[in-house]
């Protein structure tokens, strides 16, 4: 079987792409059927075709995209699932550089990997998967902000909840009435590969977003993907007291993440940001799991959190 049901309108498929990732997509069956993100360039043809024939539907009877943010893996589907199907793409006005330009996107990934001056081949491989994976721009039709409500009938109306810090634009759609939090990549725990970090490019805006969602109320969250922290089990679809495990496990990992990036900032005043993020490796290394690459010497993931965290070390703007 190619989905899980989670309800008797809610289904999660999970879509595997380049790279050796998942992405797991969530699809709404209301009057009008929504698919929550579309993987990269290939998923809608290779995935979620043939998940969605298991469910007697056809991707052509996809009426609306929602996404969550704009990333390659979670948006590079668009194009293709525009070109067959026609729905209508809704996306946070944040994101709108992303899925306007491929360029965009690729200085937008590789940015924090200049910032911490890795190898030239390293950017070089980032930008590449970045194109790969995210196909052709095809912007958004509908621009979303936070409060804002999506209405599929049947009782389905998602609530937009901004969450910005893995993207500017990441949002959450929330089905208050069913207590499900349809979260993309907006809570990250301890990252998705065993060894690997969080991914999030403004550690400030994150680490605030994190504080918003504890505050919320809700039974389930759809995780774009096996994010790891919190509970033993990383599994994508949190549920009950889970839920609250996972989000105090991110909140903790981001905490601790600064305070090594504090502490390295006072230990080695003037020390570029690469010195001050390698720093930061030797410390974190007693607190959270990592498997550095040889061509790095970092966590997988780990360069946009590091550097944000450094410039938030460095000015002062973490908040309290």
């Amino acid at each position: 079987m190619g989905f899980i049901q989670l309800n008797e309108s809610l289904y999660t498929v999970m879509a595997p792409f380049h790279g050796g990732g998942n992405v797991y997509l969530d699809l709404l069956k209301g009057d009008r059927i929504a698919l929550v993100d579309t993987g990269v360039e290939h998923t809608p043809s290779e995935v979620l075709q043939p998940a969605l024939a298991e469910m007697g539907l056809a991707l052509s009877d996809i009426d609306v995209i929602l996404s969550t943010h704009g990333h390659l893996d979670h948006a590079g589907g668009n194009g293709e699932m525009k070109k067959l199907s026609n729905a209508s793409i809704y996306l946070h006005q944040d994101d709108r550089f992303m899925a306007n330009s491929v360029q965009a996107q690729v200085e937008f990934m590789t940015a924090p990997l200049i910032a911490l001056d890795f190898p030239e081949e390293v950017i070089e491989e980032r930008a590449e998967h970045t194109i790969i994976c995210t196909g052709q721009a095809v912007g958004a039709d509908v621009l979303l902000s936070e409060g804002d409500t999506v209405d599929l009938g049947k009782g389905i109306v998602l609530k937009v909840v901004h969450n910005p810090g893995h993207t500017p634009g990441s949002i959450s759609y929330f089905w208050e009435s069913e207590g499900i939090l349809l979260a993309g990549d907006g809570v990250q725990g301890i990252g998705s590969r065993p060894g690997g970090y969080p991914l999030y490019f403004n550690a400030c805006n994150y680490r605030r977003s994190l504080a918003k969602l504890s505050q919320m109320d809700f039974r389930m969250m759809c995780l774009g993907h096996a994010y790891m922290g919190g509970t033993l089990i990383n599994n994508p679809i949190r549920k009950g007291a889970d839920c609250g495990l996972f989000l105090e496990g991110a909140i903790q990992t981001a905490d601790t993440i600064h305070k090594a990036a504090v502490d390295a900032v006072r230990r080695m005043p003037g020390a570029g940001k690469r010195e001050l993020a390698l720093a930061m490796v030797s410390e974190l290394v007693y607190s959270i799991p990592q498997v550095l690459v040889r061509k790095t010497g970092m966590p997988g993931a780990a360069a946009a959190a590091f550097a944000s965290h450094i410039d938030a070390a460095l000015d002062g703007s973490y908040p309290a």
